[in-house]
């Protein structure tokens, strides 16, 4: 069954966004063979064009068949083929700047602050994006960050209301920055990102074609399977193979046409042929791993470390690996290959944002932060490095930080599910609960079985006192994902809030033990002495939960001031360092007190 217009346009998107331009100008060419008065399919076009002069013809095409496109007129006045019209830009307005977090990025990038400006436009082009992100940027709504939601008073007429305990970041994040971008409005959607980049990007080359300018069935056949039109591609090989079958790279462009067909069999059978004429053909081992792959997932193609022997610098043979490697979860051995590639001297963009998602999901996250911006700053127009981007930030519970790039990523892939999720944890964040709202909804519709989703609007519906709905949220969440620290502690002061004091003690004791941040620690710790000094007969457990708050250098400040607060109250006195520490080592009790 063929495939919908529809569907093949999101293929072409979803390609520009993986870095494959080659692959999207094939799926545009085909959508524009089959309806070429579609506008959107003529800007999308531009977006991959190789040369300056392509993108122009593809613009005005667009603007001919849809004189009202605003992206067509935009992409022109950038591109310095079309004068800036009054009626295009709106009076100058000073645009609010937001304050971006900081991250450091490492020795190797010197310190060194780039400002992302739109440099290689021509001034007018810049003044009509500018003026446009503007108007975005001041009449939104501005984020109002309410004050973190205050624990209740413990049930001790003898104690005071009990101070906030704010998150705090878990990693410091240093002062020096290679990115500063704002997000790109919704209303930009349908202008390749490569438009609002600082950078024109390097035309994607055709693995294993030569030129052989006496066949001219040769260069029909790679125009045919750059459109993708593969049984033409085929039939010209066919001639080319026919006056000269020693030519391992025509044997490899008819094998290409088989695979991207979906013939897997007879493309090996035609790679074999291309790898018998030239041993060393690196790119035939590469087809032919991606063939076998396809017919059996279970294990690794050797022929993709056969292609990396042959030629170390073929960046398409280490992402084959990778993919395979996220495919089974496998972050460690992913993380180590991607960097054995960059540590042996190949350097790419996308090489550097995939090294970011495997440390991501294994959990390094400031090495992942300092490879996603270092992959995103070489090529801004890589849509998986906003992405990457914005879930280290989250992570690293720089929620600011993440806002713009997660902002920018869903306007260019709407229908991502964890681009919402991601988004609207770090509106919860900074404490833009409605936005959240709309984001996190937006998530679970389009997955309604996405665990972090459900874990973060379980913290939402607690921040707006919603309890028994956070409950459902969180065991969602179990439902559908992994248990975590964050789960556990959620469930833990979810029930805390209700009143519940005896079920939040097991939680929180399990968050505890599923974690070795002392910050994390220190803020469970502290909700159980708050639990255990509602009941008299319990309040030696309260000290000694304080205590251990106070051995702990890593507890957030506001959190060492509530125990000693606490402890004073309790005892008449602050321990010293060397006093808590001769108490018991932090740990939960072998015994569970009985909560008020």
């Amino acid at each position: 069954m063929p495939e919908s217009p529809h569907s093949t346009l999101d293929e072409a998107i979803a390609a520009i966004r993986r870095g494959d331009r080659a692959k999207a100008r094939d799926l545009l060419t085909r959508l524009l063979r089959t309806d070429s008065s579609n506008a959107e399919y003529w800007v999308w076009m531009s977006g991959v064009a190789e040369t300056q002069s392509e993108k122009i013809r593809c613009l005005e095409s667009a603007l001919k068949l849809d004189p009202n496109s605003k992206a067509a007129r935009r992409g022109l006045i950038v591109l310095g083929a079309r004068s800036l019209d009054r009626s295009d830009i709106p009076p100058p307005l000073k645009i609010r700047r937001r304050q971006i977090a900081s991250v450091a990025t490492g020795a190797a990038m010197g310190g060194a602050h780039i400002n992302w400006v739109m440099t290689g436009a021509s001034l007018l082009g810049v003044i009509a994006i500018v003026s446009a992100v503007s108007l975005y940027l001041i009449f939104r709504p501005p984020a109002v960050i309410p004050p973190a939601p205050t624990l209740p008073p413990v049930r001790t007429p003898t104690l005071p209301p009990t101070p906030t305990i704010p998150p705090a970041t878990e990693t410091p994040i240093p002062a020096s920055t290679r990115i500063f971008r704002t997000p790109i409005p919704g209303e930009f959607a349908g202008t390749p990102l490569v438009f609002f980049v600082p950078m024109s990007p390097t035309p994607t080359p055709f693995l294993g074609v030569t030129p052989h300018p006496s066949y001219e069935d040769y260069a029909a056949g790679v125009e045919a399977l750059r459109r993708g039109d593969y049984e033409q591609a085929i039939a010209h090989m066919d001639q080319v193979i026919g006056f000269d079958p020693s030519l391992p790279d025509a044997h490899y462009l008819r094998a290409e046409a088989l695979r991207l067909s979906g013939r897997y069999a007879n493309s090996i059978q035609e790679y074999d042929k291309a790898i018998l004429t030239k041993q060393d053909f690196a790119p035939a081992y590469l087809g032919r791993g991606r063939a076998i792959q396809q017919t059996s997932q279970d294990e690794l193609p050797a022929d993709f470390d056969r292609s990396i022997q042959y030629d170390p610098s073929l960046i398409d043979a280490y992402l084959a690996k990778a993919d395979y490697y996220a495919s089974k979860r496998l972050w460690k051995t992913m993380e180590e290959s991607i960097q054995a590639a960059i540590d042996s001297g190949v350097r790419s963009p996308i090489l550097y944002i995939r090294l970011s998602q495997a440390q991501i999901n294994g959990e390094k996250f400031v090495l992942a932060l300092e490879n996603a911006i270092e992959g995103s700053a070489e090529d801004p127009s890589l849509l998986d490095g906003y992405y990457s981007l914005g879930r280290a930030y989250v992570a690293l519970e720089n929620y600011e930080g993440a806002l713009w790039p997660l902002q920018t990523y869903i306007v260019y892939a709407p229908s991502d599910h964890q681009g919402w999720a991601y988004l609207g944890d770090a509106q919860l964040g900074v404490g833009e609960l409605d936005a959240a709202a709309i984001s996190l909804d937006q998530a679970l519709q389009i997955n309604d079985r996405f665990a972090p989703a459900y874990l973060a609007r379980g913290y939402l519906r607690m921040a707006r006192g919603e309890h028994s709905e956070a409950l459902n949220d969180f065991n969602k969440a179990i439902q559908y994902g992994t248990d975590s620290y964050r789960l556990q502690f959620g469930f833990g002061k979810t029930y805390y809030l209700m009143g519940n004091f005896t079920g939040a003690v097991r939680p929180l004791n399990t968050a505890i033990s599923m974690t070795t941040n002392q910050r994390k620690m220190a803020d469970a710790y502290a909700l159980l002495a708050l639990i255990f000094e509602s009941n008299p007969d319990n309040v030696n457990d309260a000290i000694l939960r304080w205590q251990w708050i106070l051995q702990l250098p890593g507890a957030a400040p506001e959190t060492r001031s509530l125990a000693e607060q606490h402890l004073l109250e309790l005892t008449g006195s602050i321990p010293t360092l060397t006093t808590a520490t001769q108490s018991a080592s932090p740990a939960p009790p072998s015994r569970t007190p009985t909560p008020g």
